[in-house]
């Protein structure tokens, strides 16, 4: 079941980010919609799930975004499924806060860690704008904040058991 709601998450993401792309280009470089799945798994599951929901996404964002490169956006998402998979574990970040900050933190590293690897494969650089980065960063944890308070409601609500009908007297 696990399966599916990862799969139901990063096709929503998917189409998302390529409904952005479409409608809103220059959108898509203030947020990349496509680590919000694996920022939900990371914080609410394990490490190893938050891993294979990155790998997953990263491919797909490769494969319908990224031609040249093939596998750079798995290769990243995995290192930051990897990452904010442990720190879920070991602390409790499944609350405004720490989505706030999780969501935030992940946009920004994986601008560093994209440059980073490209940089290793020879691919030329442009400029960082420290302006947009920290657009990119509020976008990223507003967006991951109220993503995950939508998935813990729908959850909530999906687990809550239905009350007692009432008899009358």
């Amino acid at each position: 079941m696990i399966v599916l709601w990862a799969a139901l998450g990063i096709g929503i993401a998917l189409v998302a980010e390529l409904a952005m792309g479409r409608f809103i280009p220059g959108a898509t470089a203030y947020v990349d919609i496509m680590l919000l799945p694996l920022a939900a798994y990371a914080l609410r599951t394990s490490q190893r799930s938050a891993m294979s929901v990155g790998c997953v996404s990263g491919l797909l964002e490769d494969y319908w975004m990224e031609p040249r490169l093939f596998g750079l956006n798995a290769l990243v998402k995995t290192i930051l499924g990897w990452g904010l998979g442990g720190l879920g574990a070991r602390f409790d970040l499944n609350t405004l806060g720490g989505r706030l900050g999780a969501g935030a933190s992940l946009q920004l590293l994986d601008v560093l860690l994209q440059a980073l690897f490209r940089r290793m494969f020879g691919e030329a650089l442009g400029p960082f704008v420290p302006a947009a980065l920290l657009v990119r960063a509020a976008a990223g944890g507003l967006l991951t904040a109220a993503v995950l308070a939508i998935v813990n409601k729908v959850g909530a609500a999906r687990r809550r058991p239905a009350a007692p009908a009432r008899r009358k007297a």
